[in-house]
C-alpha cells in the first residue's frame, strides 16, 4: 500500500495522476497548505523541508517504510517500478527526462519566482514579475511548436514528460490560448479518466511545494 501526503497544487497533482495511471493501490492524505498543516510535527518527520507530495511505501525492500519527496522524484519512481509511461529506447527514455526537467526546471522555477516577487513580498516587484512570466511565455511557446510536430511532448507516445507538464498548463490555461498545439493537447490529455481522477481534488493554487 501506497500513502501519498499532497494538496491541490501542481506538484501534488502530478503524483496523483500518476498513481491514477499505473493503477496502483494507494491512499490520498490531503494537507491544507494554507493552514500549515505541512509544518505540522507529524508531517515534518516524513519531510523536514515541510513540503508536498510525500510518497510512504510500507513494503518495500525490507520492514521499514521507504518515504519519497520531490514530485519529479515520485513520477519517475512509479514508472520504474511498474514499467508504465516510459519509452523503450535509451534514446527515448533520455527524450522524456529532458521534457520533465524543461518544466520541472526552467518553468517551474521561473513560475514559482513570479509568483513570490508579485504575491509574497512587500513591496511588490511587478516588473520582475512580469519579466519572469514573459519568460514562462517563451518556454510554452517553445512547448507549443515541439506539440506542432508530435502528439505528445516526447514524441508519438504519452509519457511522464506530460503528466510533469499538464497540471500547471490547466491552471493556467485561460493565459495560453494563443499556442494552439499546447492547448490541443491539453484538452486531449484531460479526457483520459486516470487524468480526471487525478484532478479531482480542486484547481491548484499557484503554489510550487516540491
Amino acid at each position: 500500500m501506497i500513502d501519498l501526503y499532497t494538496a491541490n497544487t501542481f506538484n501534488g497533482q502530478r503524483a496523483t495522476i500518476m498513481l491514477e495511471e499505473t493503477g496502483l493501490d494507494y491512499r490520498a492524505h490531503y494537507l491544507t497548505l494554507r493552514k500549515g498543516d505541512q509544518r505540522q510535527p507529524k508531517f515534518l518527520k516524513l519531510n523536514p523541508s515541510g513540503r508536498i507530495p510525500v510518497l510512504i511505501q510500507r513494503e518495500f525492500c525490507d520492514s521499514t517504510p521507504f518515504v519519497l519527496t520531490q514530485s519529479v522524484a515520485i513520477v519517475q519512481y512509479l514508472a520504474e517500478r511498474t514499467r508504465q509511461l516510459l519509452l523503450e529506447s535509451l534514446a527515448e527514455r533520455a527524450r522524456v527526462y529532458e521534457w520533465v526537467q524543461f518544466h520541472a526546471t526552467d518553468i517551474s522555477s521561473a513560475l514559482f519566482s513570479a509568483f513570490y516577487l508579485h504575491r509574497l513580498i512587500k513591496p511588490a516587484q511587478k516588473q520582475a514579475a512580469d519579466l519572469l512570466r514573459l519568460r514562462v511565455h517563451n518556454f510554452y511557446r517553445h512547448i507549443d511548436r515541439q506539440l506542432g510536430k508530435h502528439e505528445f511532448l516526447a514524441g508519438s507516445q504519452y509519457s511522464i514528460a506530460d503528466i510533469i507538464t499538464l497540471p500547471a498548463v490547466i491552471a493556467q490555461q485561460d493565459k495560453l490560448t494563443e499556442y494552439i498545439h499546447l492547448m490541443r493537447w491539453s484538452q486531449q490529455l484531460q479526457q483520459r479518466p486516470a487524468v480526471q481522477r487525478g484532478l479531482s481534488i480542486p484547481q491548484p493554487e499557484l503554489s510550487h511545494e516540491n
